[in-house]
């Protein structure tokens, strides 16, 4: 993926089409992902848009690097419930037994959340 085709699935994720957004998706998997994880992260980090930052999240849980998970914990306090629920699955789906663990503390001390 060149860094236009990047550029590209971005435009594709922010599109109101569900299914243009899932060809985004699925183009930034696999090695695309891994590859791009930093500027996903930094997209993330700049998000105001919530329901663009819960697709963020998606992603860098995706990817599933260990560098990330203090990102997806950091988003558990996020006001918005999807962005939270992104994060948490994220989390407690991951290869990581630090980021279970972070899912099962919140969860534990969040047990009036909706999406467990």
């Amino acid at each position: 993926m060149t860094p236009e085709q990047f550029d590209e699935a971005i435009k594709m994720l922010r599109s109101a089409d569900p299914m243009t957004y899932e060809d985004g998706y699925h183009f930034l998997q696999g090695d695309n992902l891994i590859r791009y994880a930093p500027q996903i992260v930094c997209l993330l980090q700049s998000e105001v848009d919530p329901d663009m930052r819960a697709k963020f999240v998606e992603l860098v849980g995706d990817a599933d690097l260990p560098e990330h998970i203090p990102l997806l914990v950091q988003e558990l306090s996020n006001p918005n419930r999807e962005v939270r629920f992104w994060a948490y699955n994220q989390l407690s789906l991951s290869i990581h037994e630090s980021a279970k663990r972070e899912a099962q503390a919140y969860q534990r001390s969040h047990p009036d959340e909706d999406f467990y």
